[in-house]
């Protein structure tokens, strides 16, 4: 019964919403990879691997619970995991990191807009609100829809990236040793000192932004294990699109050494046509992470294609689009980055209690019958 209730289109399509929700800007250029993975030459890889298994745990429980229990709001998921009290200060922090990551995505989308086409900033501000709007308001499975086919295009591209740094591999064996011991010295900036650390609070980074949205992507599936399925599709999906991005970082070290964009860099070395692609991807990725973002914000406070749940998207997008701009964003960044990192780990700590709670009172209820 429960293998019939398995929809693969659905899987594929709840994968891909996750993929899309977490490649955004940071990632789409390639910044959030160097840092993270890049900047470790090949022990990035194992960083990577490392992110799979922490994320892996998170994506199958989260998108599990999210189907077994239907939260009327999403963001009722932490006070289920963490009770009342610290339930409430998680998720009104939830909704100010979430929401100050849309402001900045959306304002850093009008100046990439700008950079790569001319357009005035305040018209690809406008242009990226109006469309992330537009989606927003059609609700959360609309946009499952939408974005979960964005989110296959963008590992697609990544992986043309990728398999070129591959190519270039197997042509010079050498490349990729030689380039990784090179890493350190081209003055990349490195998310943490220590590899293995860097991959682990990216995994916690990813957690703390996306908690409400994988429990809507688990209440959107026909069945508790199609939820799970699709959340470690998604994780997997997009743990490959990190080792593939951070090969060809490795491999195009010099290429890309004081570049701002480097998958734009590494895409246009390989061909005119696919920095043109990568380009559009990269814009792509700041509308659809902000049509995300700004969904899973207003669900907290209504119910979507609602009355109300329409006007606070419009008021909200507003706000993000005047004040956008005059945010120090990297101030934010660096307050409110660093916080995720270190609550997200103790919400994974209430995540694991909860489930070995849970466990032993089956256990118990399981020797009482037999008794």
């Amino acid at each position: 019964m429960e293998k019939a209730s398995i929809n693969i289109k659905k899987v594929v399509l709840l994968a891909g919403a996750l993929c899309a929700y977490w490649i955004g800007s940071g990632f789409a250029t390639g910044q959030e990879v160097l840092q993270f993975f890049g900047a470790s030459g090949t022990k990035g890889i194992l960083a990577a691997i490392i992110f799979l298994i922490i994320m892996s745990y998170l994506t199958y429980t989260l998108f599990g619970i999210g189907q077994k229990k239907k939260f009327e709001n999403p963001y009722n998921v932490f006070e289920y995991y963490c009770g009342k009290i610290i339930g409430q200060v998680y998720i009104w922090y939830s909704v100010v990191l979430v929401y100050a990551i849309c402001v900045v995505m959306l304002a850093g989308g009008g100046a990439t807009i700008n950079q790569y086409y001319g357009v005035p900033t305040y018209v690809g501000t406008g242009i990226i609100a109006v469309l992330a709007l537009g989606t927003t308001l059609l609700g959360v499975e609309k946009l499952i829809d939408i974005i979960g086919v964005i989110g296959p295009v963008k590992i697609l591209f990544v992986a043309i990236v990728g398999i070129a740094g591959v190519a270039t591999i197997f042509a010079h064996p050498g490349t990729l040793t030689n380039a990784s011991k090179l890493m350190p010295t081209l003055g990349f900036k490195a998310a943490s000192s220590n590899w293995a650390w860097s991959g682990a609070l990216y995994a916690f980074l990813a957690l703390m932004v996306s908690i409400p949205f994988q429990v809507d992507c688990g209440a959107s599936a026909g069945s508790e294990k199609e939820a799970r399925i699709a959340g470690l599709t998604g994780t997997v999906a997009f743990t490959v699109a990190i080792i593939f991005l951070t090969i060809a970082e490795v491999v195009y070290d010099k290429l890309i050494a004081g570049q701002q964009v480097p998958t734009l860099t590494i895409a246009k070395h390989i061909s005119p046509a696919l920095g043109l692609i990568f380009s559009v991807l990269i814009v792509v990725s700041i509308y659809s992470a902000v049509a995300s973002f700004l969904l899973v914000t207003v669900r907290k406070f209504a119910k979507d294609r609602t009355k109300k749940f329409n006007i606070i998207a419009i008021i909200l997008t507003v706000v993000a689009t005047l004040f956008g701009g005059i945010i120090p964003f990297d101030k934010l960044v660096n307050i409110l980055y660093p916080l995720a990192g270190y609550s997200a780990i103790v919400f994974a700590g209430f995540i694991v209690v909860k489930g070995i709670r849970e466990k032993i009172s089956k256990t118990d209820d399981m020797l009482d019958e037999a008794s």
